[in-house]
């Protein structure tokens, strides 16, 4: 394995040391998966989740794509170098993989969201339940997050509004107040300072439509 690692160069050794750890964790993720739990985070640059708020969006920057960008493209890259061609044409071929890649996980994940939506899970069941919040969810609907419930046997990722004037982060757990819509719930935060206020939920939610 050292003999292997030597002989290799300094840009094929790179790429190998970036789609090496991205490749177990994407076969991890794969593993959580069938075994019924979700993982992944849709994020701009600012942590917000302003790049899932449109249900018709992809939500490219999530942690499935990037560990996708980084596996394959790293592997592309590798491929690439050791074949003989030139660093700057396997850069090349590296990112024109990666973002190939982080695309195809968009447009399946995409997919499989709206075949969850459409299909006879009843939102409503998530009403008074807790949860986990796995994508930011801003205060007082200023923004879409998106939280991890049981519904049925299942654990599925639904968008979430926020009741509370603080966002709520990534791990915390909420409590469902309401359903918004078939896809949405609105939450509220363990420190949301208006708790014990449980009054003007209906009256909330039209507003922020």
């Amino acid at each position: 394995m050292i003999n292997w690692w030597n002989s290799l160069t300094l840009a094929s050794q790179i790429y190998a040391a970036i789609a090496i750890p991205a490749t177990l964790i994407m076969l991890l993720q794969a593993i959580l998966l069938l075994i019924g739990f979700g993982v992944d985070g849709d994020l701009d640059g600012d942590g917000s989740p302003d790049a899932d708020l449109d249900h018709d969006g992809l939500g490219l920057i999530s942690i499935r794509g990037i560990v996708a960008f980084f596996s394959v493209g790293g592997w592309a890259g590798f491929v690439a170098d050791t074949g003989g061609l030139p660093v700057v044409v396997s850069i090349l071929i590296s990112l024109t993989a990666g973002i190939i890649a982080l695309f195809g996980v968009a447009l399946l994940f995409k997919s499989v969201g709206k075949l969850q939506g459409s299909g006879n899970l009843n939102i409503e069941y998530a009403v008074g339940k807790t949860c986990t919040v796995y994508l930011p969810i801003p205060p007082r609907g200023e923004g879409l997050g998106k939280v991890s419930v049981m519904l049925g046997d299942r654990l599925t990722e639904v968008d979430a509004l926020n009741y509370g004037d603080t966002p709520i982060p990534t791990g915390e757990i909420v409590t469902v107040l309401s359903a918004s819509d078939a896809q949405t719930v609105v939450v509220r935060g363990t420190n949301d300072k208006n708790a014990n206020n449980k009054g003007g939920i209906s009256k909330w939610n039209s507003d922020s439509d």
